[in-house]
């Protein structure tokens, strides 16, 4: 296996000032392998033994045959730490394995100070299997290249380094390097004094790894945003294991039955959701996977869930896991009405190593002026249009790609467009108006003929219809004039004195018009009724006069009544003598009902 340089170097210079004029006073470095990732943590006390102040420094580290540098921060510890823009740089007379960064000091360090920076650096791929395969329920082993000393171009007064493991099980490490001292997971080495400048020599430790190498080896995070209220977000996964590959054949049963014996494989997986995530699924090819558990808290929406099935050392799985949001947390409005959207960059999912990352933020339609503040310099951006239902020009997509992601790139992602408040009712009003369409184009067609021969059935079946249209209308009409004879029959009860007889004449007027106007429809409609039909228009003839008949003898009847308590008759004498008229009215009315159902009923 070829040696693989992981080092982080470290050097701290003033450009322009000889590199005499700058020494290392004290170096503690941390190498911390408790997981997949190497993090290393470097904390240096600079000191400025030139006469000017120095206000840049340089950062290094080895080029690598395997594994890269995922993240890296510097910080100048002052009253409190303050990051510091990095930017690369050539040194002269560094090694060719050096990779170099120049570094801005946030406050310059005088003549004859000191400061402290801390240098914090996430490598992914540094741990190498050894040996590269393992069966079923045997640990695997990971062996890890280093430097032991700082690689600087000045000269180091004090160093210390720190190797943190995982467990106590070591098969072997660097101990030719006096002092170094192994007490249960860790290793000390120093302190060292007066290292001289470029100082190689290499740190190699030989141990047990029993954590999951979770490796993301594409994740497409989907985040669409809707103004009614939601934010849908859909991430894509193909899930690797990226430990010691597995040989040999592979038991359910006794992973089943083994308990902490599961070797370098796993299967539980935790996302870390946003505490208002709603509506979640997880779902691969084959339907919904059951084997997940949901917990609220103020803080999260935790959900834990299993693969489908175990992932030995280079197994892969792929599956789906999506959620609502709502709108308030992660939408709002600028001064000037502009919206903002921010949302976590990095995949929810808990201690994973994403080798591709992609994220699409799908804005509604109508969005523009579209502008995005992104968290790392390693974010590529590009633009893509997503069209959905009732889309015309469809929708902008705004998508990030970096790789290399670790849990360390969690800051969030903001995206500034202007959004017209109107553009959320286009796609409502694009409803409205295609039902609208759709149903006058209905009302259209029934009202269209589309006969191409008018045979004597077609014709007989027109003729159908207008008569029974007629004789629709006819039967209103007529149902019409008798409600007008009940109302008459209710005025002559109401007469019980001779100013009741005074007060009845407009009612007596108003119910004579109504009358006359309905019976005019029908003699219209007999008239329609002479040529097409004449035995029916007799017919409808013979009923309107008997209605008119009736008409007048409730009219005869009111008029005696009126005559007879304008004479002194009381209400009551009024109705006796008149009852026998009045039974004789009812009678003819309810014959005549009979009648006129009868005859329209077949219409």
């Amino acid at each position: 296996m070829a040696r693989r340089a992981t080092v982080l170097l470290l050097a701290v210079a003033l450009l322009g000032v000889a590199t005499a004029e700058i020494k290392l006073q004290s170096v503690e470095r941390k190498i911390n392998l408790a997981s997949q990732f190497a993090r290393i943590t470097e904390t240096l006390k600079v000191k400025n033994n030139g006469d000017l102040a120095v206000d840049r420094a340089t950062v290094c580290h080895a080029k690598q045959t395997t594994g890269s540098v995922a993240f890296q921060k510097v910080t100048q510890v002052l009253a409190s730490k303050y990051k510091l823009k990095i930017s690369p740089v050539t040194l002269a007379g560094a090694p060719a394995e050096a990779v170099c960064w120049e570094v801005v000091l946030k406050e310059p360090v005088a003549a004859g100070q000191a400061t402290t920076l801390e240098l914090f650096t996430v490598y992914s791929g540094v741990q190498t299997a050894y040996p590269a395969q393992v069966s079923q329920g045997e640990q695997q082993l990971m062996l890890f290249i280093d430097n032991l000393y700082v690689l600087s171009p000045y000269q180091v007064s004090t160093q210390t380094t720190e190797v943190q493991l995982p467990n106590a099980r070591v098969e072997s490490y660097t101990n030719d390097e006096k002092p170094v001292a192994k007490a249960e997971s860790k290793i000390k080495y120093g302190k060292y004094d007066l290292i001289k400048p470029w100082t190689l020599k290499p740190l190699r430790v030989h141990f047990e790894n029993d954590k999951a190498f979770k490796e993301v080896v594409t994740c497409v995070r989907e985040i669409e945003v809707s103004h009614w209220g939601n934010i849908y977000v859909e991430e894509s996964y193909e899930l690797k294991n990226g430990g010691a590959n597995h040989t040999g054949a592979f038991s359910r049963l006794k992973y089943a039955h083994t308990y902490n014996g599961k070797g370098n494989s796993f299967q539980d997986l935790k996302a870390r959701l946003p505490p208002s995530a709603h509506s979640l699924y997880y779902v691969d090819l084959i339907g919904n996977i059951s084997t997940s558990t949901v917990r609220k808290t103020t803080a999260e929406t935790s959900l834990d869930f299993k693969t489908r099935y175990p992932l030995q050392g280079g197994w892969k799985v792929d599956f789906k896991i999506g959620y609502s949001v709502n709108l308030k947390g992660f939408l709002g409005v600028l001064k000037g009405g502009k919206r903002r959207l921010s949302m976590d960059f990095n995949s929810p999912l808990e201690g994973v190593l994403v080798k591709d990352l992609i994220v699409r933020i799908v804005l509604p339609e109508g969005a523009k002026d579209i502008t995005a503040a992104l968290p790392y310099a390693g974010i590529e951006r590009t633009s893509d249009i997503k069209y959905t239902y009732l889309d015309v020009a469809g929708r902008p997509v705004i998508v990030l790609h970096m790789t290399d992601v670790v849990p360390e790139h969690s800051a969030p992602v903001h995206i500034d467009y202007n959004f017209a408040a109107f553009s959320v009712l286009r796609e409502p009003l694009m409803l409205i108006t295609a039902f609208a369409a759709m149903f006058l184009m209905a009302i259209v067609y029934n009202h269209m003929d589309f006969t191409i021969a008018k045979t004597d059935k077609w014709q007989a079946s027109q003729e159908a219809d207008k008569l029974a249209t007629t004789m629709q209308e006819a039967n209103q009409a007529m149902e019409a004039q008798d409600a007008v004879l009940d109302a008459l029959a209710k005025l002559v009860s109401s007469v019980h004195g001779p100013e009741d007889a005074e007060a009845i004449s407009k009612d007596k007027t108003l119910l004579e018009s109504n009358f006359t106007v309905q019976e005019n429809k029908v003699k219209a409609l007999v008239s329609s009724l002479a040529s097409a039909a004449p035995k029916a228009g007799e017919r409808v003839s013979a009923l309107q006069d008997r209605l008119r008949a009736l008409q007048l003898r409730y009219i005869k009847l009111l008029v005696d009544r009126c005559d007879l308590v304008r004479k002194g008759a009381t209400g009551s004498e009024a109705s006796k003598k008149l009852s026998p008229i009045s039974v004789g009215l009812q009678e003819g009315r309810t014959e005549l009902a009979a009648a006129v159902e009868g005859f329209f009923a077949p219409y």
